[in-house]
């Protein structure tokens, strides 16, 4: 999770105080907050304590709706698009949130893939018209839990982060060359070459080596790695800081209320009428 060059950064702010303008009011886009600096990406819990700092003005509210669910962002449109959009990691998602995102449709809507793994939502319009179409669509989301990887990790997956692993051969591992770098294969064969080369980059057969755990490389408990790296230890999850812990917790707060509301509903089949 980088941010920008600072000089690029720098430049950015720079641009865009000459030729704001140009690309923003006078396209009928909301005004930026004072403190707007644009990054490449930016860690989930610094953007949601600093929206105002990261996101456009139109994607704020949208952007909350959807961390109001445990729906991590991973980027926003800017003013150098067309329209206002919020893209989401699809492996961050919930089965059901999944199915809502695919439901999104109309003719102001627009969806694409700007990331790989990674799927963009969005309308096709921007001042107040676009931030309240935006809230809309990310107003459907369901709460779920917090997504392995950004937000916690199993017991060995952490330790491997800190450590505590072994290089170990991949079985599995064939060497493919990259297309551009293969002279014996005819013009004509050139494009199913390609899309073997894209799925073996897909697969497991492209990786080498990989991490293995290694109990014999802890040095000290596991409770004192995660106290050192500011991680909670929760049953086998480990939550990578208190900010990602919080938000699970909400989310089991948020199921228990919903299988209690389930538990209380009243059964038609007991329900007599006199």
């Amino acid at each position: 999770m980088t941010e920008i060059d600072p000089a690029v950064a720098s430049f950015i702010a720079n641009f865009k105080q000459k030729k704001g303008p140009d690309i923003s009011e006078d396209k009928g886009y909301l005004p930026l907050s004072a403190s707007y600096q644009e990054t490449m990406h930016s860690p989930m819990e610094e953007v949601e304590k600093n929206p105002e700092r990261f996101i456009m003005t139109e994607c704020i509210p949208a952007c909350q709706a959807c961390w109001a669910n445990n729906v991590y962002t991973f980027m926003v449109s800017d003013h150098l698009n067309e329209g206002c959009w919020i893209e989401v990691a699809l492996e961050n998602l919930s089965d059901e949130n999944k199915e809502i995102l695919e439901s999104f449709s109309g003719d102001d809507v627009t969806k694409f893939s700007y990331h790989k793994g990674t799927m963009a939502f969005g309308v096709k319009k921007v001042g107040l018209e676009g931030q309240r179409r935006l809230l809309e669509l990310a107003e459907q989301f369901k709460m779920q839990d917090v997504p392995h990887n950004e937000a916690w990790l199993t017991k060995e997956e952490f330790l491997i982060q800190n450590g505590c692993y072994k290089v170990v051969d991949n079985p599995e591992y064939e060497e493919m060359k990259p297309f551009w770098q293969v002279n014996d294969v005819p013009y004509s064969e050139m494009m199913d070459y390609l899309k073997r080369y894209t799925a073996w980059q897909n697969s497991p057969r492209s990786i080498k080596t990989f991490k293995e755990f290694d109990e014999s490389k802890m040095t000290r408990p596991l409770q004192e790695y995660c106290a050192e790296a500011g991680a909670i230890l929760d049953g086998e999850r480990i939550y990578l800081s208190e900010y990602h812990y919080e938000k699970h917790q909400r989310y089991l707060a948020s199921k228990m209320l919903d299988d209690s509301k389930t538990t209380q509903a009243p059964s038609l089949e007991n329900t007599s009428v006199k």
